[in-house]
């Protein structure tokens, strides 16, 4: 497992992950993260005072008028005594299903959203599959934890949730 660490954000990737940063000192900066199956993770920064929620609606709008039929559940989870709020979509693309999640939350007088998408693909771990899925969601969790915590960011327990579902909120 790799570390990014640069201008007060921190997480773990996977030692194969292409990573990309773009004016990360700025406000308005990236990173993104890709693998060979075309599963990416972005995290943009937007400067203070950004809504959060409007961020995630605005990224929900985007794909729904690119992808039809899509389902989406919508979530407000508190992770790491942070309030993050977003969606979990689920739509078909090339007859292949496809997962992708958006979620927002500030920090450190910042607005960050992060944001991924992936196929219905798996990796393989210490000789067992693992969807990408799941990676994703380690990378996100250990952006939330931050470096001061070295738990496995997936079996950690300081994470509580509300969770909504409907086909379009």
């Amino acid at each position: 497992m790799k570390e990014y660490h640069s201008n007060g954000v921190y997480f773990g990737y996977p030692e194969n992950w292409v990573i990309e940063e773009s004016e990360m000192n700025t406000a308005a900066g990236s990173v993104q993260l890709t693998n060979e199956d075309g599963a990416f993770w972005l995290l943009k920064k937007y400067p203070f005072g950004t809504n959060p929620d409007e961020i995630a609606k605005e990224v929900l709008t985007l794909m729904q008028e690119e992808y039809e039929d899509m389902e989406v559940d919508r979530f407000d989870r508190i992770f790491f005594d942070k309030m993050v709020t977003g969606f979990e979509m689920t739509f078909f693309y090339l007859d292949l299903m496809n997962f992708a999640t958006v979620l927002c939350f500030e920090q450190d007088g910042l607005t960050f959203a992060v944001f991924w998408q992936t196929g219905n693909q798996l990796i393989i771990r210490n000789n067992e599959s693992v969807p990408i899925e799941k990676v994703l969601e380690a990378v996100t969790l250990s952006l939330l934890q931050g470096p001061h915590c070295k738990e496995q960011p997936l079996q950690h327990s300081c994470c509580e949730h509300k969770h909504e579902s409907n086909k379009n909120p």
